[in-house]
């Protein structure tokens, strides 16, 4: 009998399976291709691989900062001149420089201004601020064509009828032609006679409005003048007959 103890056995050999390589296991290898990309990544950034277009393509690019502060509107520094202008340009002129605008007639008919084409303006006066915001310009007008009064509210100085009997038919449209009558109609003074179709050197016997008559709005008016031949006299009275028929 030996009487020596005898060793202990050695401990049994792991199983095949738990010997793996560790690049053999798969959550080893996904890993390590976790840490390559980013790795790769990163190098990428660093020297600039992408630009800055493909960058904000991928949403990598940020806004640029906004430096300093975004003021307010500017203060109108003064009303612009709108005398003499449409009504309906004296209201874009007016806005564009940063103000609001109102209307009045400046003459003594206080009629409404519908139509902002019919209408000069005349006067321009200041109106404070309308609810605290934009300032307002005040604006007395007058019908287009209209004289302006000399004073706001007053009448307007209508320009009175010229005398123009006696004158040819061409040259009494150049004497009418300030006033700024619509229309200048010329009519035969004879009942039995008619016009040409041109009545230039004709001369004017009679007219309508009489001289001296003032003309209100003559922009809307129409003068009739009654003519005879250059070689014939004036009627009596306006339809007479130049050539009356023989009696029995």
């Amino acid at each position: 009998m030996d009487s020596y103890p005898s060793a202990p056995a050695p401990p049994p050999p792991p199983p095949r399976e738990a010997v793996r390589r560790w690049w053999r296991r798969p959550g080893g290898v996904v890993g390590v291709l976790v840490v390559l990309l980013a790795v790769v990544w990163g190098v990428s950034r660093l020297f600039g691989g992408g630009s800055p277009e493909k960058e904000a393509v991928r949403g990598d690019a940020r806004p640029p900062r906004v430096t300093g502060t975004v003021s307010a509107a500017p203060e109108p520094t003064g009303p612009p001149s709108l005398v003499g202008k449409g009504l309906r340009e004296a209201q874009g002129v007016a806005s564009a420089a940063g103000y609001s605008v109102v209307s009045h007639d400046a003459s003594e008919q206080d009629a409404r201004q519908w139509d902002a084409d019919e209408w000069t303006v005349c006067f321009q006066t200041s109106a404070g601020r309308r609810d605290g915001g934009r300032p307002v310009l005040d604006l007395g007008v007058v019908r287009v064509g209209a004289p302006c009064p000399a004073v706001d509210g007053e009448k307007p100085p209508w320009p009175r009828m010229p005398a123009v009997t006696g004158m040819a038919f061409a040259r009494a449209g150049e004497a009418l032609a300030p006033i700024g009558f619509r229309k200048v109609m010329p009519e035969s003074a004879y009942s039995d006679v008619a016009l040409p179709g041109v009545a230039d050197p004709w001369k004017v016997c009679f007219q309508d409005p009489e001289p001296g008559e003032t003309v209100e709005n003559p922009q809307y008016g129409t003068v009739y003048l009654k003519l005879a031949p250059p070689d014939a006299v004036c009627p009596e009275r306006p339809y007479a007959t130049l050539r009356p028929a023989p009696g029995p």
